[in-house]
């Protein structure tokens, strides 16, 4: 018979893995000691700048770090630095090269965060392969997650595209719209979130990767659900408790250090989680 994971275990497993290797650390120390110590990247705002929508959203961007627009291509935990971080005086740039900066930024930590997710699973597996299997791993994971997110993208952007013109021309379902995104985003997150730990694990084509992740959605929902919302409390929970202490003299270091530590224990536990239960899925 075979044992029921529970979600406690998955975790266990994930922090058993930071405490095998815990140069796995440095990847999520790197990236946030990047963001905290170099200078923001910020969209310039133009000449011209008057009350036009255009403008007021160039005006919204203009707040935002470009560094930190890696929510889809990211699976590496970073500690960002909050409004009231003490932070070198950002680069503001043009639209054109904003926009530049935000794919070349994004392509380099996909490549950064496909690594990051080999090496877990070299530890996982009680893998030791040499670096060039480990490179070719890295960008074949790189390129089949671009291809998947591209893939989600063509079906996002329409349904987006149609519910912005929705609001412009009838402003009262603006309400029923916002709720029916948040339905939309935890429906996807629980469908399709594991699509890193699939491709990671397997050897499947982004298509075959997409089914096979809305396959296993189907039959563990409730488990999906379940242990992503739990991993979520934990990360953001700690995550404001972390910033809280990065602005305080002298506590910087532990603070990242103990980011990287909790949110790379719940990478390698995703993983975990999948690998059990990618075992019991039945067939379509």
């Amino acid at each position: 018979m075979r044992q029921t994971l529970h979600i406690t275990d998955a975790l266990a497993v994930g922090y058993t893995v930071i405490h095998r290797q815990p140069f796995i650390l440095l990847f999520s120390i790197g990236l946030s000691v990047y963001l905290w110590l170099g200078s923001a990247i910020t969209l310039a705002i133009p000449f011209s700048y008057n009350q036009s929508i255009a403008d007021q959203w160039i005006g919204t961007l203009h707040a935002i770090d470009a560094r930190t627009l890696l929510v889809v291509t990211n699976s590496i935990p970073v500690l960002a630095p909050g409004l009231d971080a003490v932070v070198p005086p950002p680069h503001a740039l043009p639209v054109m090269e904003f926009v530049g900066v935000v794919m070349i930024l994004n392509v380099i930590t996909l490549v950064l965060s496909s690594w990051f997710l080999v090496c877990l699973r070299q530890i996982i597996l009680h893998e030791r392969l040499p670096w060039q299997t480990v490179l070719r791993r890295t960008l074949g994971v790189a390129l089949r997650l671009i291809i998947v997110f591209v893939l989600i993208g063509c079906v996002i952007a329409p349904i987006g595209g149609l519910s912005l013109l929705t609001m412009l021309l009838i402003p009262a379902t603006t309400t029923l719209i916002y709720y029916g995104w948040i339905i939309l985003v935890i429906a996807g997150l629980i469908g399709f979130g594991f699509t890193p730990e699939i491709i990671t694990l397997g050897n499947e084509h982004p298509l075959q990767t997409l089914y096979k992740s809305w396959q296993f959605a189907r039959q563990h929902w409730l488990a999906i659900a379940t242990f992503l919302a739990i991993c979520t409390v934990i990360e953001v929970g700690f995550a404001q408790l972390w910033r809280s202490l990065a602005t305080q003299p002298g506590w910087l270091a532990p603070a990242i250090i103990g980011n990287a530590y909790i949110g790379s224990g719940i990478r390698a536990a995703r993983l975990q989680f999948y690998r059990y239960h990618a075992a019991t899925l039945l067939p379509a």
